[in-house]
């Protein structure tokens, strides 16, 4: 019997521990000029709890002592803090972002026998063999090439001009006539809208959809997808229109009626 009472005050000791410890934290998020910002990304990498600020720059996140909140969106320079216990006291937090500005310090112009073009000079340099676009410190591609699917119009085109251009790409030809390129491009289609999608889960965080839409883990990549096929999920999103996502998912959970 007592071992059973002590038991008891243990875990009970623990849960009030854990419980005084975590709690629900509201904020706004400012811009230099104390404007607020919309569609901030706002994520706890401690316990990965995620959210987004609203049209007026709130927030409301779940987190514990000593976690870490990162906050994140385009054209700003993201800001870390630490939930200390004066920021875990506190009724309300502001977090200010600064605006990220992508601009040269100075160009530098001399005559040094160079062609203008930074790819072709590097070569000839004889001192960099393979270059691609992280090389020289500026966005592109670098990955593999994929396949060329030419367009429909685009083959016909190629047919009409083939007698001026020499004849016909008998391949090319064939792959259209076959429907290859017809079913690569759904293929395409598809591995898009499936990225996409994960892209967009990832993006609020699995706990999200758990807590607003009291979905299970295995449900929640099929209620994504129905929700983009039935909203315009995919231009919002890449738009930055966050808040507006939230609202189509809502629209979407009563629309299955789950």
């Amino acid at each position: 019997m007592k071992k059973l009472l002590f038991l008891f005050l243990l875990i009970s000791f623990y849960t009030f521990s854990q419980t005084n410890n975590q709690k629900f934290i509201e904020g706004i998020v400012y811009n230099d000029n104390s404007y607020s910002i919309q569609g901030v990304h706002v994520l706890n990498i401690t316990s990965n709890e995620a959210t987004i600020t609203d049209s007026e720059g709130n927030f409301k996140i779940l987190v514990n002592l000593n976690d870490e909140l990162i906050f994140s969106a385009i054209q700003f320079k993201r800001n870390k803090i630490i939930i200390d216990k004066d920021v875990f006291d506190s009724l309300s937090i502001t977090i200010y972002l600064e605006e990220f500005v992508n601009e040269l310090d100075e160009v530098i112009l001399n005559s040094s026998g160079l062609s203008g073009s930074l790819m072709n000079d590097l070569k000839n340099s004889g001192i960099v063999d393979n270059i691609n676009f992280d090389d020289l410190g500026i966005p592109g591609f670098t990955g593999i090439r994929k396949e060329d699917i030419p367009s429909n119009s685009q083959l016909t085109k190629e047919l009409l001009l083939a007698p001026l251009a020499g004849g016909l790409d008998v391949e090319r030809m064939f792959n259209w006539i076959s429907g290859y390129y017809k079913e690569k491009r759904k293929e395409r289609e598809f591995k898009n809208d499936y990225n996409l999608i994960d892209r967009i889960i990832n993006f609020y965080g699995l706990r999200f959809f758990i807590d607003e839409f009291g979905l299970i883990e295995d449900n929640i990549h099929e209620f994504v997808t129905s929700a983009y096929q039935n909203y315009p999920l995919e231009e919002n999103f890449k738009a930055g229109n966050y808040t507006l996502l939230i609202d189509y998912f809502k629209k979407n959970f009563k629309r299955l009626n789950y």
